[in-house]
């Protein structure tokens, strides 16, 4: 009996001890005065990443803390209120979920938990889609493809409804809202924080990874970019990848216009999706190193290829 207690308390704690270890290793870059980035992996969700891939942020203000995208579990928003805490005593007041998929938002029910106060905000569609069923489809997902451990992550809806052009001040800061019909995911908000000259991207751009287009648009994740880029904001966070300048913007734009470009031109000399594929990887060559090109490719030519057989009887 002994035997299997030392047994099952050895096999207890290793699995703790991993998932605390895996964490420790992040931290909040400071971008500027007041914004904080958490830069996850660029790998899909897993069990050796604990289904954190995005980039968690926040920015400190005179009386509170407002987070952007929080991640995509418990463990996740944990880790973000330890580097809230390491910086500042104020308590959570907002989060922006830019949005549906499950690796941005999850994590908000951690903070809701530690600060019930917590306005969550994002666009209507997303909080719509949420309710009908996609954010357990998400929690559901997420522990398939981590091998549980994300288990334990609960549901806190956005509540606040907030749409293109809409001009926000929450504690104390400006906050404009872009948005451009279905772009990424056919959910999405993007945040530009006035004061701080900072521009959240959500996924409608990534740096090092290409990203899933599956509920997107080309067409509409280039004008999103369009508007990001017509900001001229200093610093640009990305949904994935690390925060930079204009150039990560311009650089995701590039991968969507030369792929869409290039897929409407061969698919009017009459050529079928394989065939395609060898030209367009060759004028995409720069981004063969981003993680996700190789899965991801085919798939966005098809993609691309039925938006462009849409477009024809719009």
């Amino acid at each position: 009996m002994k035997k299997i207690f030392f047994l099952l308390l050895f096999s207890y704690f290793p699995l703790h001890v991993c998932a605390a270890d895996y964490f420790d290793r992040y931290k909040a870059d400071k971008i500027n005065a007041s914004v904080y980035v958490i830069h996850g992996p660029l790998e899909l969700p897993s069990a050796k990443n604990r289904g954190f891939m995005n980039n968690p942020a926040f920015i400190i203000a005179a009386k509170s803390v407002v987070v952007i995208d929080p991640g995509s579990s418990h463990e996740t928003g944990s880790m973000v209120l330890r580097e809230i805490k390491k910086i500042t005593p104020k308590p959570v007041s907002h989060i922006f979920n830019t949005h549906i998929h499950g690796d941005h938002w999850l994590a908000n029910e951690i903070i809701q938990q530690q600060y019930p106060e917590v306005e969550i905000i994002a666009d209507p569609r997303m909080i719509k889609k949420a309710r009908a069923g996609a954010a357990q489809s998400w929690i559901d997902t997420l522990i398939a493809m981590t091998e549980g451990a994300t288990k334990g992550t609960r549901i806190a809806y956005p509540v606040k409804a907030v749409s293109n052009a809409e001009q926000l001040e929450i504690a104390g800061l400006r906050f404009n809202i872009h948005a451009t019909d279905l772009a990424h995911s056919g959910t999405d908000i993007m945040i530009e924080y006035v004061q701080g000259s900072t521009f959240f991207t959500g996924d409608n751009a990534a740096y090092l990874r290409i990203s899933r287009m599956d509920e997107g648009s080309f067409r509409d994740s280039i004008k999103a970019l369009d508007k990001a880029i017509s900001t001229q904001s200093k610093y640009y966070v990305p949904g994935h990848g690390q925060t930079g300048d204009v150039k990560i913007v311009k650089l995701q734009r590039e991968y969507l216009n030369t792929l869409y470009t290039q897929v409407k031109k061969s698919y009017e000399e009459g050529l079928e999706d394989f065939e395609m594929k060898p030209a367009i990887r060759a004028a995409l060559i720069k981004f063969k190193n981003w993680s996700g090109f190789e899965d991801e490719l085919g798939k966005h030519i098809s993609l691309a290829r039925l938006e462009i057989e849409a477009a024809e009887f719009e």
